[in-house]
């Protein structure tokens, strides 16, 4: 848990500002099919958790980014926002680009800054993916998950599991894991979701769920608008 944190959200007489900082799977919203990616879903998590809570989420995410990038804009991105408590998501591009040497020391620095400044952190694996990607194989992406407990181990950071959270449910359902996918690497807003209830059970020690809420706009609309309006729709699918 990060205890300042979650004393200040039960106590509501402040904002609490939380950054999300990372990559495009935090940072893009096109995967969830409305605008709202795991950042803002954490928004919501926390004022259910806390009903009396001010909250700030900031999305500090970009796509395509690593932890080598993430340290060169973390003054401008994160640190100048004064936040209470940072979330920190990256791995999936540096398993591609940054060594795992570097990927734990970056690691290790954006915790050191973050307390330097007088926020709290919580460190997340990157999600499970699809296997046969060559730049991307599934076991390297394992092991960059392990480096991130690794360094939650010996910063004595706390660490949302979303890695491990999502191989249980591939163990357990692979159609419900799939379900989580938007692509072979991006989660959907399901996936997102998972992400949100995870970094919300670290903050709180309590279990919320998301199932419920809904994407700010429906997905396809004009698929629908052609649908209602009884026009044609032309479908096009790859094979399974």
């Amino acid at each position: 848990m990060v205890p300042r944190t979650a004393e200040a959200l039960r106590r509501g007489d402040r904002t609490v500002r939380i950054v999300c900082f990372g990559d495009s799977i935090t940072g893009v919203y096109y995967h969830t099919g409305g605008r709202r990616a795991w950042p803002e879903l954490l928004g919501i998590a926390l004022e259910r958790l806390y009903p009396g809570a001010r909250v700030e989420v900031t999305n500090a995410g970009i796509s395509g980014d690593t932890t080598e990038g993430g340290l060169a804009r973390m003054e401008a991105d994160v640190l100048s926002r004064a936040p209470d408590l940072v979330v920190i998501m990256f791995g999936m591009n540096d398993l591609v680009r940054v060594p795992p040497a570097a990927y734990q020391a970056n690691l290790m620095q954006m915790v050191g800054r973050c307390r330097a400044a007088g926020a709290e952190v919580i460190l997340c694996t990157p999600n499970s993916i699809y296997e046969g990607d060559a730049a991307r194989p599934t076991a390297g992406l394992a092991a960059y998950a392990e480096t991130v407990r690794q360094v939650g181990r010996e910063a004595q950071v706390p660490v949302a599991d979303c890695h491990a959270a999502y191989e249980a449910i591939r163990a357990r359902d692979p159609r419900a894991w799939m379900g989580l996918m938007s692509e072979t690497i991006h989660p959907n807003m399901r996936g997102h979701k998972v992400f949100a209830e995870e970094v919300a059970r670290v903050i709180s020690g309590r279990d919320v769920s998301l199932g419920d809420v809904p994407p700010l706009r429906p997905g396809f609309p004009h698929c629908l608008e052609r649908l209602a309006g009884g026009h044609p729709l032309r479908v096009t699918a790859m094979c399974p």
